[in-house]
């Protein structure tokens, strides 16, 4: 396998900002960054002059892409429902992983829904299987953990597409159970307020185990929200979406909501389509909150990228793709939202045009315009810098581990993993899009991975 690459004459987006100038790829982290890099003679070298080089995308809360959904498996359209034998679930997750890179992901936390817990035991053992026996090929290391969402959440009135049946008290014993199914690959757990002192033992627990702590699906008030944040939760689960507790009154701090906005210890997840939040309500948290303490998702689902569903049935619930394809709808519910089906290079796209187009607000008259590039290392610090933040994957660790360095990613730096997309961004100010060319996933070059193996397969059948 070609270990070293040098990309040359592209526009780099560097911490600094956009630099003319190369790349050397190497030994899967970035190796060398400057003008003029002379290549070696076994190097692959890429001009990629006239294109824009940027650091992957890391998407920190989605369910699922291109028919997989990590809780219930491989949905299969004859009979309108999920296949989770392990060789299914294995093939679809790998399948996941590969569509996850095309559009410039490099890395992603995949979400479950309440389900119960045997089930969702027997499918982490899946993931943890995968990840230990899956790893030849550049798309594998995509896949950087499991995010726990449906599992501790109390309240039915809250509970969004999740099935309450499945809810459980936080418990210390439940999540070692899970982790231990899971090879330890949860990174990321939503445990709600409002049940009091097992929520907070367990926050505690979890954050000691440098586990992040999440809190949506809440009708916490601002003060209960505020001992989970004392206790360590850090993360804003799909802030603004669906059903989260709000209250204008001065009491009890008001509600989950205005405790989020306040809070400079929190990051907001902001799922990026226009549908399930307003732009002008995400510019209004950008602002209030700062671009540092945001981070854009999509809590995806299965439907994204899946060519040619207009219907479905999902936990009961009948749902249906909007006309346009961009998100699910609740079927015979007018504009009750299923569910995304964003990507991370469309809301790349999305969070760009609307830093670079007045746009106007709830709270703010307006917000101004930024300039391309001032706009282009906030987006990418959103999509990219951010989610390695909360992950603790952005700076360095003092560790014993000689190969610690490669983990590290979220921006283009040398010694940092070489994570990295090189795209066109399209079009005019306010109407740009961002077209994906070639991905790098620890400096394998995973878009030529798999074109090379679907080009394989179109042969074979």
């Amino acid at each position: 396998m070609q270990d070293k690459t040098v990309i040359k004459n592209g526009s780099v987006l560097l911490p600094q900002g956009l630099k003319e100038t190369d790349l050397e790829l190497s030994g899967g982290i970035v190796s060398r960054i400057g003008t003029r890099i002379s290549a070696d003679t076994d190097a692959t070298v890429i001009d990629a002059d006239g294109k824009f080089v940027i650091p992957g995308f890391i998407d920190i809360h989605t369910n699922g892409i291109a028919g997989f959904d990590l809780t219930l498996g491989v949905y299969d359209r004859e009979r309108d429902g999920f296949i989770s034998d392990e060789e299914e679930y294995l093939d679809g997750l790998d399948n996941a992983l590969r569509e996850y890179a095309l559009t410039g992901v490099t890395r992603a936390v995949l979400t479950s829904l309440a389900s119960p817990v045997q089930d969702l035991e027997k499918v982490f053992r899946y993931v943890s299987a995968y990840r230990e026996n899956y790893r030849a090929r550049a798309w594998n290391g995509v896949l950087a953990g499991l995010y726990v969402e449906g599992t501790f959440m109390k309240e039915k009135g809250y509970r969004g597409a999740h099935n309450a049946d499945y809810f459980n008290v936080p418990s210390k014993g439940l999540f070692d159970e899970l982790q231990r199914a899971a090879g330890g690959l949860i990174k990321i757990v939503n445990v709600v307020p409002e049940w009091g002192a097992p929520a907070l033992e367990l926050i505690k627990y979890l954050t000691a185990k440098d586990i992040i702590c999440a809190a949506g699906h809440t009708g916490a008030t601002g003060s209960r929200y505020s001992m989970a944040i004392d206790h360590g939760t850090r993360l804003a689960t799909h802030f603004l979406n669906g059903p989260t507790g709000s209250s204008v009154k001065p009491f009890d701090g008001g509600g989950a909501t205005e405790r989020v906005l306040r809070a400079d210890q929190v990051f907001a997840e902001i799922i990026a389509d226009g549908y399930h939040v307003d732009k002008a309500y995400v510019m209004d948290a950008i602002k209030r909150k700062g671009t540092d303490k945001v981070v854009v998702i999509t809590d995806s689902m299965f439907p994204t990228m899946l060519e040619g569903l207009d219907k479905f049935s999902m936990l009961g619930v009948e749902g249906k793709v909007s006309s346009n394809g961009e998100y699910l709808q609740i079927a015979d519910r007018g504009n009750a939202l299923f569910g995304s089906t964003l990507t991370m290079d469309k809301a790349f796209s999305n969070i760009l045009n609307w830093l670079t187009s007045p746009v106007e607000g709830i709270w703010n008259k307006l917000h101004e315009p930024l300039d391309f590039e001032e706009a282009l290392l906030r987006a990418s610090d959103m999509c990219s810098g951010n989610p390695a933040r909360i992950l603790g994957l952005f700076e360095p660790r003092v560790t014993n581990d000689n190969n610690d360095r490669s983990r590290h990613t979220g921006s283009i730096e040398a010694g940092k993993s070489a994570d990295v997309l090189i795209a066109d961004i399209e079009g005019t100010q306010g109407k740009r899009r961002v077209k994906i060319d070639m991905v790098f996933v620890n400096g394998q070059p995973a878009s030529e991975q798999i074109a090379n193996e679907r080009k394989k397969r179109r042969i074979k059948n």
